[in-house]
C-alpha cells in the first residue's frame, strides 16, 4: 500500500496583498497612502501654487489631489450611507429583543454612567499633561503672544481665523439647543440631517412598544426590522471591501494637502517663531490621547469586563484605523458595529444600543482634547489660572463633548464656548483688560487649528476605542461572556 503524499501548503505568497486579512491591508493602505501624500506635499510645495496660467505639471499635481480625494469621499459616502438604516434597525430589534425584561434601564443607566466616568478620566489627563508640559510657555521673560501678537498671527493664518471668525457666536445656549435634536418634530428630516440623537429617541420608542403590538404585527415588523438590518450589513460589507483603497487615498489626500501648507509655514514671517510651541501642543496631546489609549482603556478591560485587552486591540483594529482615516465616529460606525459583533461576540442587544449612542455623546478623545488646547491658549499669553477656574474647564469640556457632538466642527465650538468663558472669568478678575481685551484669547486659535487635522484623527480613534470598550463593559454586565469567539 503506497503511502498518500504529504499535503502541499495552500497558504498563497505574501506578494498577494488582497488576500491579507482586512486588517492588514488597511495598515499596508494607510503606510502607502502616508508616503504618496508625503511626496505629493513636495511636488506640490516645489511646483508652486497653480494659478490661473499654471504649468502642465501644476495641473496635473492638482487633478492628482482631486482624484484621491474623489475615490477617498465616495468611500466616505458609502459608509454615511448605511448609517441611519444601520442604527435604526439595530437599535429596533435590540430594544425590542429586551421585551418585557427589565434589562433596559439597566443597560441605558450603565451605559450613561460608563460614558461620563470615562469622559472625566480623559479630560483630567489631558488636564494633568498640558499643566506637566506646558506647550504655549515662552522660554523667556515676555509670553509668547500678547495684544499685538495675536492680531498678527490671525492676518498671517487668515484661513485658520476665518474658521474662528464663523464660530464665535457659540455660547453656553448651543449645547441646550442641541439637546433639542432628543425628539425630533420630523423624523424624516432626521435621518437626512443624520440626527442620531433623534433617530435613537424614535428608535427606542419603535422597540419599545413594537413587541406590545398584535401577535401577526409583531412578526411582520420583526421581519422587516430583521431585513433592513441584513440588507444592510450585506452593503456594508461590500462598501468594507474596497476599505483599503478607500482609507489610503483618504489620508495620501489629507497628507498632501495638509503637508503642502504647513511647509508654506516658512513664509509666515515670525509665525515661525512660534512653531515650537505648536509643535509641543501637539505632542502633548497626542501623549495624552496615547494614556488614555493605551493605559486607562487597557486597566477598564482588564479590570471592569475581565477580558485579553490585547484580544480587544486585535479584534478593533479595523475600525481604529477606519477611524484615523476618515476622522469621524459616525461614518466608521458600520465597522465599530461590526468588529463588535462578529470579531469580539458583543451580543447585537447591546452593541446596536451602546454604540450608537456613543458615537454621538461619548468623545473622550474631544473632550480631552478641548482641555488641552484651551490651556495651551491661555499659556501663550502667560496667564495663570487659579484652580476654580482650572476646574471649570474641566466640567465645560465635559458638558461641551457631549452637548455638540452633533454640530459641524464640533471640537472648535467647544473650545470657543470654553474660551469665551474662561475670558470672561480674566476680566473678572482683572487679568484682562475688559475693555480691549475682549476677544483676545480667540486670536490665538488659528495657530492650534494648524495640526488640527492630524489631532483629530487620533482623537477620533480614541473616540471610537472607547465605545468599542463600554459596548465590552455593558455587554459582560448583561451577560455577553462568550467574547472574542475567532482567532485574529
Amino acid at each position: 500500500m503506497t503511502e498518500s503524499p504529504a499535503p502541499t501548503s495552500t497558504k498563497p505568497p505574501v506578494w498577494k496583498i488582497w488576500t491579507w486579512k482586512l486588517h492588514w491591508q488597511i495598515l499596508f493602505s494607510l503606510l502607502v497612502g502616508a508616503g504618496v501624500g508625503l511626496a505629493w506635499a513636495f511636488l506640490m510645495y516645489k511646483l508652486g501654487p497653480a494659478e490661473e496660467k499654471a504649468t502642465l505639471a501644476q495641473q496635473g499635481a492638482v487633478f492628482g489631489l482631486d482624484v484621491m480625494k474623489l475615490i477617498g469621499d465616495l468611500f466616505l459616502n458609502g459608509l454615511k450611507l448605511v448609517v441611519v438604516p444601520l442604527v435604526v434597525s439595530s437599535i429596533v430589534l435590540s430594544i425590542a429583543g429586551l421585551g418585557k425584561k427589565a434589562g433596559f434601564g439597566r443597560m441605558a443607566t450603565g451605559t450613561l454612567l460608563y460614558y461620563m466616568c470615562t469622559s472625566l478620566l480623559a479630560i483630567l489627563i489631558g488636564l494633568g499633561m498640558v499643566n506637566l508640559l506646558q506647550p504655549g510657555k515662552s522660554p523667556g521673560e515676555a509670553p509668547l503672544l500678547d495684544a499685538n501678537r495675536g492680531k498678527a498671527v490671525g492676518e498671517e493664518l487668515s484661513g485658520e481665523m476665518s474658521k474662528v471668525d464663523s464660530k464665535k457666536g457659540s455660547s453656553a445656549k448651543d449645547i441646550l439647543s442641541v439637546f433639542r435634536n432628543l425628539v425630533p418634530s420630523n423624523p424624516i428630516a432626521a435621518a437626512s440631517q443624520t440626527n442620531l440623537l433623534g433617530l435613537i429617541t424614535i428608535s427606542i420608542l419603535i422597540g419599545i412598544f413594537m413587541p406590545r403590538l398584535s401577535d401577526h404585527l409583531v412578526d411582520f415588523m420583526q421581519n422587516f426590522w430583521q431585513s433592513i438590518h441584513d440588507l444592510t450589513m450585506m452593503i456594508t460589507n461590500l462598501i468594507l471591501a474596497f476599505a483599503p483603497l478607500g482609507v489610503g487615498c483618504l489620508l495620501a489626500a489629507t497628507v498632501a494637502e495638509q503637508g503642502n501648507r504647513l511647509l508654506g509655514l516658512g513664509d509666515a514671517g515670525e509665525t515661525i517663531n512660534l512653531l515650537r510651541s505648536i509643535l509641543l501642543f501637539a505632542i502633548t496631546a497626542l501623549l495624552a490621547l496615547s494614556i488614555h489609549l493605551f493605559i486607562v482603556m487597557p486597566v477598564v478591560l482588564a479590570c471592569i469586563a475581565k477580558v485579553n485587552p490585547i484580544q480587544h486591540y486585535r479584534a478593533m483594529l479595523p475600525a481604529m484605523l477606519t477611524a484615523f482615516s476618515t476622522s469621524s465616529s459616525n461614518a466608521t460606525l458600520p465597522v465599530t458595529l461590526e468588529c463588535v459583533e462578529e470579531r469580539v461576540g458583543v451580543s447585537r442587544r447591546t452593541a446596536s444600543f451602546v454604540l450608537p449612542l456613543g458615537a454621538t455623546v461619548n468623545m473622550d478623545g474631544t473632550a480631552l482634547y478641548e482641555c488641552v488646547a484651551a490651556l495651551f491658549v491661555v499659556q501663550l499669553f502667560g496667564f495663570d489660572l487659579t484652580l476654580s477656574e482650572q476646574f471649570f474647564v474641566v466640567l465645560t469640556a465635559l458638558l461641551t463633548s457631549i452637548g455638540v457632538a452633533g454640530v459641524p466642527s464640533a471640537s472648535l465650538v467647544a473650545i470657543v464656548i470654553i474660551i469665551t468663558a474662561l475670558e470672561s472669568q480674566l476680566i473678572g478678575r482683572g487679568v484682562i483688560d475688559g475693555e480691549t481685551g475682549n476677544g483676545l484669547l480667540l486670536s490665538a486659535l488659528p495657530l492650534i487649528l494648524v495640526f488640527d487635522r492630524f489631532l483629530d484623527m487620533g482623537r477620533t480613534v480614541v473616540n471610537v476605542f472607547s465605545d468599542s470598550c463600554g459596548a465590552v463593559v455593558i455587554g459582560k454586565a448583561m451577560g455577553d461572556d462568550d467574547l472574542y469567539p475567532k482567532e485574529l
